[in-house]
């Protein structure tokens, strides 16, 4: 269904894309000690899908006109989040607690995907030569951590309160 309906109309990856992007600039405007303004502008993007060349959105963060990152589809987190939320569906638990944990787990990876793009353009600019491992190893290592921690919490049975017994 994502390949054939969603992905065409880039539902909801150009959202996805466009929020985690401008969302970062935003971040980095805010940051103490900095003059630098951030901004962003749409791009495209190609990748290759079933053998063929196709185009997609993008959003590139720019620092005083530099360009710094590109967010593409790929980046804004989409598969995780739906990995995530596939154990949660799959696991046996209430349907409340699922509710919960979907919608916080979704919500703290969007954030800390903001402050991993926002990290990104850090090192980008201050220690470019670290901008590999980064990307490639450290901040994947980070995510990966805070969506096995959540599947760690939601799969600890809830404490039922004394006083509720």
């Amino acid at each position: 269904m994502y390949l054939s309906v969603l992905f065409p109309q880039k539902v909801p990856d150009g959202f996805l894309t466009r929020m985690i992007g401008r969302s970062t600039a935003a971040v980095l405007n805010v940051l103490p000690g900095t003059a630098d303004r951030y901004y962003t502008r749409q791009a495209m993007d190609t990748l290759v899908l079933d053998g063929r060349i196709v185009a997609s959105p993008a959003t590139d963060i720019y620092r005083n006109g530099m360009g710094t990152l590109r967010v593409a589809d790929a980046c804004n987190g989409l598969e995780l989040m739906v990995l995530y939320i596939g154990f949660i569906l799959c696991f046996p638990a209430p349907t409340p607690r699922k509710w919960k944990f979907a919608l916080g787990g979704i919500v703290l990876i969007c954030l800390l995907n903001i402050l991993r793009c926002t990290g990104l353009v850090l090192i980008f600019v201050h220690y470019h030569k670290y901008l590999d491992f980064s990307h490639h190893f450290l901040f994947t290592f980070v995510i990966y951590a805070l969506i096995f921690l959540l599947w760690f919490i939601f799969t600890k049975k809830p404490r039922i309160n004394d006083s509720m017994a």
